[in-house]
């Protein structure tokens, strides 16, 4: 995309992502920036708003460009913006990481304070700042790009799994489904899982699978990405011959997640549970319940014998987690 080209709406989309790390908040924002006429002068509007100063000011990791933005050119130092009440939690809940034990218990400490669910409210990226002010807790299958657009004061979180084996406890949680339900409504992973091996899901062609199961770990981390080609990764809204490579990705990802205010980690759940509620600001409950385990059975999910992993499905989640297995191992490192 030239930034002499016209701009058009998905252009808008690009430039706020890009720059300001979320969507344009409400129609008003994507009129503005059609506006602008050019990505090139859109691009200049945003670099000289106060919110991409702010941004910028959060993000620089070093403490000579803090205090040059904190100073400015006037070189007097720039007020703190007062605080707004208590923070926000964020939870960035990564499938089969335990997410449904810690989500239960947010609810409850929540105390009847508004949820933002992304299963029933939608993802936190498409509503405006204001509309997601009132949330006390904000929960879900969502990206980083997502969690950054809640409103400051908040706290963000999420949980760890081992990858190789996050994916075959997602391809077993699929393979549960019952036969009815999946028929009723539809649901094509589910109905591809159980109607194939461990090894031939991971090795399934369709592009939905290929997406769900292809280093997620990294990719809901750096943003929203989306696999284009083996080890080249798009933002949704680039195209195939914008993406980026997995070492490229993976940089993205390992920023972000170094900023998260806690990282807890499935192996470690009842550990790292006291730390996480304190990182938080929360009280200390006690022991997580079990929810959605591998013996749940309920209308949905029926019993089923766990997979065999057999050395090609070995070689294939090995494959499918590359970038995925050196972001879990630093994790470890980094949170001790």
């Amino acid at each position: 995309m030239s930034e002499r080209t016209p701009i058009t709406r998905e252009g808008v989309d690009y430039a706020y992502r890009l720059l300001l790390g979320r969507p344009p908040e409400n129609e008003l924002a994507y009129e503005h920036g059609l506006a602008a006429g050019t990505l090139e002068a859109l691009r200049r509007r945003i670099l000289d708003s106060a919110e991409f100063a702010h941004r910028l000011h959060d993000e620089t990791p070093h403490a000579l460009g803090r205090l040059l933005l904190d100073r400015g050119l006037s070189g007097e130092a720039r007020p703190e913006a007062a605080p707004e009440g208590p923070p926000r939690i964020v939870f960035l809940h990564i499938m089969k990481t335990a997410g449904t034990s810690l989500r239960a218990r947010l609810e409850q400490l929540a105390g009847g304070e508004p949820v933002w669910r992304r299963e029933s409210d939608g993802l936190p990226g498409g509503a405006s700042r204001e509309a997601l002010a009132p949330y006390r807790v904000i929960m879900g299958h969502f990206t980083i790009a997502d969690a950054l657009h809640v409103p400051p004061p908040r706290r963000v979180f999420t949980v760890l799994r081992e990858p190789t084996a996050r994916l075959v406890s997602f391809y077993h949680f699929l393979h549960r489904h019952r036969a009815e339900v999946v028929a009723a409504r539809g649901m094509e992973r589910p109905r591809i899982a159980r109607q194939s091996t461990l090894e031939e899901f991971l090795a399934h062609p369709n592009q939905g699978i290929r997406d769900a199961l292809q280093n997620v770990m990294t990719r809901t981390l750096a943003g929203d990405y989306r696999v284009v080609g083996r080890d080249r990764y798009a933002a949704v809204w680039q195209s195939a011959a914008e993406a980026i490579s997995g070492p490229e990705l993976l940089a993205k990802a390992l920023t972000n997640l170094f900023a998260l205010d806690y990282v807890a980690f499935v192996e470690r759940l009842e550990e790292d549970r006291p730390k996480l509620m304190k990182a938080l600001g929360l009280p200390d409950l006690g022991p997580l319940g079990r929810e959605n385990t591998a013996e749940t059975e309920n209308d949905m999910l029926e019993p089923r014998p766990p997979p065999v992993v057999t050395p090609a499905a070995e070689r294939l989640l090995l494959r499918l987690t590359d970038l995925d297995r050196l972001l879990y191992r630093l994790a470890r490192q980094h949170f001790g």
